[in-house]
């Protein structure tokens, strides 16, 4: 969609810099020819932060952001109530943002700083539905010295019959950690019908029926995590699991144990920070982008519970 040339051999005061040419062809997704369907667009526009966030931190590890929550997710619900009356719902979510040089990313955020949340009470007084959990989802930021921020479950029960439509990104890769961070979780829905049973819909679907009683399961993705998180304070990892940010299971991602009675096994700890330091595999770069394609197009359908997308300019079996 966009190609960038770099020369750094441009003197700039007593140093140098890199001059960044910017070329968007005609006829992509960022300057469309009309009629070109655009559905989804803000997707690829919010990815546009991590790509250039990516490429020119290269220059600046240590500046480095990880991948986050670039993207805001819609969900789109409408229909007449039993009244007769026509409702629509545009609800935009929130997800991780990503592990950073000076902190953690925070969790359930929005990647726009303008956008607020609606809260709930608003939404179930004037839409035929009610919100039964909306928290952060534990474990979905990626662990680093710093961690990614946790995206968000948010749970809907339609009380009306009507159509759904959900955009939304990041559900086949996984947003990257950096400098030893690992990657932030990706993002599901899951629509739970009012006779029990489930089924994985796509996080770019319109036209979804949706009747009285049904659940839809919103699940956002979490942020990629910053630098080694063997350097995570324990005790921080331990407070964390009392907030609900972190499982107990999550913290040895940390190389953190947690006793019986919630608090840090520091012996055990140490040794299990001593073992996966050995184990470490180096990277050619400061980015830590989780499987590769092929990896992810195999397991694609038993982890995600979709069939992996096709690949551009490939026809479909």
């Amino acid at each position: 969609y966009m190609i960038m040339v770099f020369d750094p051999q441009i003197l700039f005061n007593d140093g140098f810099y890199d001059l960044v040419d910017v070329r968007i062809p005609e006829g992509s997704l960022l300057k469309p020819v009309y009629p070109a369907a655009l559905a989804g667009r803000t997707h690829a526009l919010g990815r546009i932060f991590d790509i250039l966030g990516g490429l020119l931190g290269q220059r600046q590890p240590e500046f480095l952001n990880g991948a986050g929550f670039s993207s805001s997710p819609h969900l789109m619900y409408s229909g007449f109530d039993k009244g007769g009356e026509w409702f629509q719902l545009f609800q935009i979510g929130f997800g991780g943002i990503p592990g950073r040089p000076f902190g953690d990313g925070p969790d359930g955020h929005s990647l726009w700083p303008g956008f607020t949340n609606v809260p709930n009470e608003f939404l179930e007084k004037y839409f035929p539905l009610r919100i039964e959990r909306y928290e952060a989802k534990p474990d979905s930021g990626g662990a680093g010295s710093f961690r990614g921020g946790n995206g968000i479950h948010m749970t809907y029960r339609f009380l009306e019959t009507g159509t759904v439509a959900i955009h939304d990104d990041r559900w086949f890769t996984y947003p990257w950690g950096v400098n030893g961070g690992q990657p932030g979780d990706r993002a599901t829905k899951i629509l739970e019908r009012a006779d029990g049973s489930k089924e994985v819909v796509g996080n770019k679907q319109d036209g979804v029926e949706v009747r009285d009683g049904d659940l839809l399961h919103f699940i956002t993705w979490g942020g990629g995590g910053w630098g080694n998180p063997l350097e995570r304070d324990p005790e921080l990892v331990a407070l964390e699991i009392r907030q609900g940010l972190v499982t107990v299971q999550g913290a040895r991602d940390y190389g953190v144990v947690i006793a019986d009675d919630g608090t840090v096994d520091a012996s055990a700890t140490e040794s299990l920070r001593t073992e996966m330091a050995q184990n470490v595999v180096e990277t050619d770069g400061p980015f830590n982008f989780g499987p590769d394609i092929e990896t992810l197009r195999a397991n694609c359908l038993e982890e995600t519970g979709l069939p992996a997308p096709i690949q551009p300019g490939t026809v479909a079996a």
